[in-house]
């Protein structure tokens, strides 16, 4: 396992990062989400359950390039490009919790396009790795 490693690594650290923010939120649900039997969610915590939600699928993109890169039909550095850009898509759930955290401010900066870019260059490298692979 050349380049995918740090992939391997990252989604395993996403599983577990991503459930444990679910157990917190899910912990709190009743005291902070719910009123007279509604739900009612503060844009707040809105962006912490974004943030939550998002980690895991990002978590196991990171599993499938951890353990594809090194099959794909691209050069090294673009095997390498693929891994960084997967594991660069984590700041996308980053970027929702510090909004979330930071209270939803309206002039918060958009972080998470950051991450935007990285999941779809990783998934763009993948698709094409994999259609030249014979």
């Amino acid at each position: 396992m050349r380049f995918g490693r740090v992939n391997v690594l990252a989604g395993a650290l996403g599983l577990l990062v991503g459930s444990m923010g679910g157990l917190a939120l899910g912990a709190t649900f009743d005291r902070y989400a719910t009123k007279d039997g509604f739900h009612l969610l503060t844009l707040a915590r809105f962006y912490l359950r974004e943030g939550h939600s998002h980690t895991m699928p990002l978590a196991l993109l990171n599993l499938s390039v951890g353990l594809l890169v090194d099959r794909l039909a691209l050069g090294d550095a673009w095997k390498r490009a693929c891994s960084w850009l997967a594991v660069a898509a984590f700041i996308m759930p980053l970027g929702l919790a510090a909004k979330g955290a930071a209270g939803a401010a309206p002039d918060f900066p958009p972080i998470g396009m950051i991450g935007v870019v990285g999941f779809v260059g990783a998934a763009l490298l993948l698709a094409i790795g994999a259609w030249r692979a014979e």
